[in-house]
């Protein structure tokens, strides 16, 4: 049922610059604010009941529930990395627990709305970070010992140590590369130039393995890399979900250099220009 649900869905990049993710008729997955939505309806039920407000709660509660089976599908079509979906994962049984689990803590967005034919609305919404701490693999310690630095920025991303290099932009426009929770960024060899073992794994979750951004204008304005971003330009994508982009070895080269020196892979300064 869910992979039926996900194959039905027509999925679409918004064309706003600061909106990257898929749009479905019932919800969302927005990887530019790692959020998911997803609304439900609820009709009045077909029953004896003794006054309206009796009637809007029964239908307020039959909505949330319509809500949180639409995030569970929704939740489905996430992409995870270059191979796998979240349909794919949740054959396994403690990761569908955990999920679900996520799901169940979902906060509802915005007012109630009351429809005309008397039904009403609810939009129902679950951080990707919740999701991510669930899917992203450990990452091998650090060889320096380092750890996440208490002072932050606004988005959560801890404010840069060094006036240099600040973040790396992959411009990846014309390849079709379609954004995921867990990107990597490869070699032409196939080596991984960004992966699990280069970032810490508390970056990731709270902040997102990678940015997404539509124009190079937007891109240098990120928060995750604003300042004095390095860019380069992808030269193919790869893996059945096209989520993992390849790069030239002299760029590659430039971004191992300014990972060595100013930590911009560890802290997820990675963003990824797409159409």
């Amino acid at each position: 049922m869910n992979k039926i649900f996900t194959a039905l869905i027509v999925t679409s990049i918004a064309a706003g610059q600061g909106y990257v993710g898929q749009q479905f008729g019932n919800g969302s997955i927005n990887y530019s604010d790692r959020k998911i939505q997803a609304t439900g309806i609820g009709a009045i039920p077909d029953i004896a009941l003794t006054n309206a407000a009796q009637a809007r709660r029964a239908a307020l509660r039959i909505a949330k529930v319509d809500a949180m089976r639409n995030l569970v599908e929704i939740v489905n079509g996430i992409t995870v990395d270059s191979e796998t979906t979240m349909s794919d994962a949740m054959f396994d049984d403690v990761i569908k627990t955990q999920v679900r689990g996520v799901i169940r803590g979902a906060v509802q967005i915005g007012d109630v709305k009351y429809l005309s034919d008397t039904s009403i609305e609810v939009t129902y919404e679950v951080p990707m970070s919740g999701i991510s701490e669930i899917m992203t693999p450990p990452s091998s310690p650090s060889p320096t010992g380092d750890v996440v630095p208490s002072g932050t920025l606004g988005s959560g991303l801890a404010a840069p140590t060094t006036s240099a290099v600040t973040g790396i932009i992959i411009d990846a426009r014309g390849l079709g590369v379609r954004p995921a929770m867990s990107p990597r960024l490869l070699d032409q060899n196939g080596g991984v130039v960004y992966g699990p073992n280069n970032y810490n794994r508390q970056y990731a979750i709270t902040n997102g393995v990678a940015g997404y951004s539509k124009t190079p204008e937007a891109a240098s304005q990120d928060q995750r890399v604003m300042g004095n971003p390095l860019m380069v330009k992808a030269v193919a994508t790869t893996g059945t979900n096209k989520a993992d982009v390849v790069l030239g070895n002299s760029d590659v080269m430039k971004i191992k250099s300014a990972d060595t020196s100013h930590g911009v892979l560890r802290d997820c300064r990675v963003l990824i220009l797409l159409d």
